[in-house]
């Protein structure tokens, strides 16, 4: 009896944790350091083609996981892939071998906040990595320059989303956050 209720409660919390979209700028000149991220087992990393030219996203054999994204050309195109395996993967863009990270998955070690307000962003100004996170799941994000151009329009499908913007240039950018119906507009500096 008590086995079944301690697994009960393990598919429980596992069930309440928090998943997050991590969001990766995948570009010609792309740092190795840009490109790779330590996420949660459950998260998903999305990569959006930051320029026109093809790419893939593909695991180097010997890594936790396995994945092609097959060749992909043009600005905003998105590949995304959701880590399930404790571990590292290496991966490459296939057509540019100096286009390259690391994905190093680990295991959830929390719940994540359960009483989250409705939308909430920060660090405000951010240096790297802004977070978004909302009570219910984040639809799509869309980051705008100060000239009103539209830098990431982006599918998320997790109540957490993180904008890797360590390759945005220093400046103001405003963020919309859409979830269901709501819509959080946000203004954010980019030291």
């Amino acid at each position: 009896m008590k086995k079944d209720l301690l697994f009960i409660l393990l598919i429980t919390s596992i069930g309440m944790s928090a998943q997050t979209t991590h969001v990766v700028s995948w570009f010609m000149g792309v740092s190795s350091a840009q490109a790779s991220k330590t996420i949660n087992a459950g998260d998903t990393v999305k990569w959006t083609w930051d320029d026109s030219a093809p790419h893939t996203v593909t695991s180097i054999a010997g890594g936790a996981e396995t994945f092609n994204s097959g060749q992909l050309a043009g600005s905003n195109q998105e590949y995304s892939r959701v880590f399930t395996v404790v571990g590292s993967t290496n991966y490459r863009c296939n057509i540019h071998a100096m286009m390259q990270g690391t994905i190093t998955t680990q295991q959830v070690m929390g719940t994540g906040e359960l009483n989250a307000p409705d939308f909430a962003f920060f660090p405000n100004p951010t240096t790297d990595v802004l977070t978004i996170n909302s009570r219910s799941v984040i639809d799509r994000v869309e980051v705008y320059d100060q000239s009103g151009r539209l830098v990431v329009n982006t599918t998320a499908g997790n109540a957490t989303v993180k904008l890797y913007m360590d390759n945005y240039s220093a400046g103001t950018y405003y963020v919309k956050a859409y979830a269901g119906k709501a819509i959080k507009e946000m203004t954010v500096v980019k030291k």
